[in-house]
């Protein structure tokens, strides 16, 4: 065992001890020289690596050292990265352990990795009979055609992972594949033709349930004159499907489509839409537009790359609203965050819609509870009806004063008393306010954003605006 980390070795050399492996003895290394003169003169059975203690000059003579002296290879590094998993794959590496590793993926690596020492000889009659899988074979362009099933296997929850690579070791495939694992699924390659593969694929998956109940997929290919390469690419992409569709069931690689596209940003009209929408409290109708959107859409669909373009989109109209209500505190913000990495990272697309539409909830709930306070303080509640009634033109100080239930002219003496404004020029700056926003976050035209905002005149909403800010609206929204 070699890693820069003595600790982390001593602590494996722990683990296994608890276990019955039949191992007779541990050497451990915490320099690659050390390696290279173990590898040499002890020929180890297996070799557990950390790949980041090899200087990128030297990983060539390395792993020449690897292929001559040593049996199996599981590598490990606290980088989980693609190029990792490349040199992992270069190694033949019967595993890739990322940091922190977990007990159970030691466990279940170490014992493929002493079966295959068991099976040389096996592997050895399946080299001469031509069925010799390599795991670079998935990656590797070639034009050798591949005949036999494929499976695809992914879990929509990665912790689920060591569970099912357990479950596909004990289940009683017609006959055994060759388990390829990658950091996100398992790809199953078989070495012989069996009758039905789609169904020995529905049996898996109603067995998984049954002992499990974790989410998986599967894809199948049942043969063609493709690579294997080129096959493991067309199960990825018909992979993709679940984020339409969900999880818990087989797909069949031959139904794969293209991609439609589309336009991923909101249009003008939906901005305004949704400003309108959020500003009114109209969960409601928020929650028909995404139903409507983004649960009736049939194959062939979008690019989930551009769907979740178009959700932070839509994330980035909430969350200038919750600049506008002011809703910026620490759970707030966490919520948000939570939000926008689910947008990017979660698996299926309506729970993605799901958990937008809570998040919305929360956020009215937030405004009402602030609307609630602000009742309690006559000033605040003014503020807060001239806020929800700028747009009105004909908004007067005697009307907002009847709202709170106070004369026009003790309204006005308080609000200058505490803001050092009259109430006209209070709700200007509202307005103007609520204009700057539009300016930054849609493409209505200047006159519309005028008369939205409670200025019958666009001229003169022009002229007070650059009376405020120093420039024009049409300079505002260049800035």
């Amino acid at each position: 065992m070699a890693d820069r980390d003595r600790e982390e070795l001593e602590g494996i050399r722990w683990l296994l001890s608890k276990y019955s492996f039949p191992i007779t003895d541990i050497s451990l290394a915490d320099q690659v020289t050390e390696v290279l003169t173990t590898l040499e003169n002890e020929l180890p059975d297996i070799l557990c690596m950390e790949l980041d203690m090899v200087p990128a000059e030297k990983w060539e003579m390395v792993k020449s050292f690897i292929h001559r002296y040593a049996g199996q290879v599981i590598a490990i590094t606290a980088e989980a990265t693609f190029e990792r998993a490349m040199q992992a794959m270069s190694m033949k590496a019967v595993d890739l352990w990322v940091k922190p590793i977990s007990p159970s993926r030691v466990k279940h690596s170490l014992q493929q990795a002493i079966g295959n020492l068991s099976a040389v000889s096996e592997r050895g009659a399946d080299t001469e009979s031509g069925h010799d899988i390599r795991y670079e074979a998935l990656f590797r362009h070639d034009d050798a055609p591949f005949s036999y099933p494929v499976y695809l296997v992914e879990a929509e929850q990665r912790e689920t992972l060591d569970d099912l690579r357990a479950f596909i070791d004990q289940f009683d495939f017609d006959y055994k594949p060759l388990v390829f694992p990658t950091p996100d699924c398992f790809v199953l390659v078989f070495q012989h033709d069996f009758p039905s593969p789609l169904k020995q694929a529905q049996r898996f998956l109603r067995e998984w349930g049954h002992a499990e109940g974790n989410s998986i997929a599967m894809v199948v290919h049942t043969g063609s004159a493709d690579s294997l390469h080129q096959i493991y690419m067309k199960l990825l992409r018909m992979m993709e499907t679940t984020f339409f569709t969900g999880y818990k069931q087989v797909l069949n690689a031959e139904d794969i489509q293209d991609w439609i596209d589309i336009d991923p940003f909101l249009t003008v009209e939906e901005q305004r839409n949704w400003v309108y929408m959020l500003d009114e409290g109209q969960g409601d109708k928020l929650k028909t537009w995404l139903y409507e959107e983004f649960f009736d859409l049939q194959s062939p669909y979008p690019e989930p790359g551009l769907l979740r373009t178009r959700l932070t989109s839509i994330l980035a109209q909430i969350r200038r609203f919750m600049f506008r209500k002011g809703l910026k505190n620490k759970d707030s913000e966490a919520y948000y965050k939570r939000i926008f990495e689910s947008i990017l990272y979660s698996p299926v697309l309506y729970r993605i819609v799901q958990e937008l539409i809570l998040f919305i909830r929360y956020l009215f709930q937030l405004v009402k509870e602030q609307n609630i306070y602000a009742k309690a303080d006559v000033i605040e509640a003014a503020i807060n009806y001239m806020e929800n009634h700028y747009n009105d033109t004909n908004l007067s100080l005697t009307e907002v004063a009847a709202h709170v239930g106070r004369s026009p002219s003790h309204l006005s003496h308080i609000l200058a008393k505490r803001y050092h404004q009259s109430f006209r020029d209070m709700l200007t700056y509202i307005r103007l306010q609520k204009a700057k926003e539009l300016l930054g976050s849609t493409d209505e035209p200047i006159q519309n954003i005028a008369v939205a905002v409670g200025f019958r005149n666009p001229n003169y909403f022009s002229r007070v605006f650059k009376s405020h800010t120093g420039v024009t609206p049409r300079g505002w929204r260049g800035q």
